[in-house]
């Protein structure tokens, strides 16, 4: 069975949560922040999007993202793997855009391996609770796994 994200899952895989994103590297420090705003005020301005998928399946976490050219020609496409062992801490965020009036929501984590925000596009507090916990669920899940 193949997703939104064109991610197929794997015989006897549920989904959990699949939620699309908005894929600027923004990072978790502030200088991260700073230069995915850069990165996605330059990108919009050459006409390049990109875009992904948060997919959260019982047996792993994938965050893919695509590149597009005018809006429309693929240029890449990238799926990433979290590694749970190295995950230490989960969750989402409320942030104001235009004078705290439009609220976007953010899942964040932390890892040994550096840390990533990822907005989530259309969500809202229902939502993204939903995918922080199916998130910290899997990790849990696959950590009890690996040291079984």
């Amino acid at each position: 069975m193949a997703l939104k994200s064109g991610v197929s899952l794997m015989e006897g895989e549920t989904l959990i949560v699949e939620v699309e994103a908005e894929m600027y590297d923004t990072g978790s420090t502030p200088l991260g922040r700073v230069l995915g705003i850069f990165s996605k005020f330059a990108a919009k301005a050459t006409g390049s999007v990109e875009r992904g998928h948060l997919v959260v399946t019982d047996k792993r976490i994938a965050i893919v993202s695509t590149q597009k050219v005018c809006c429309v020609f693929t240029r890449s496409r990238k799926v990433e793997s979290v590694l749970p062992n190295g995950v230490y801490r989960v969750g989402w965020k409320k942030e104001g855009t235009i004078a705290c009036c439009c609220p976007v929501y953010n899942l964040f984590y932390s890892s040994r391996y550096g840390g990533r925000d990822i907005r989530l596009i259309g969500a809202d507090e229902t939502t993204a609770a939903k995918a922080a916990d199916a998130f910290f669920k899997a990790v849990s899940q696959s950590n009890a796994l690996i040291r079984q």
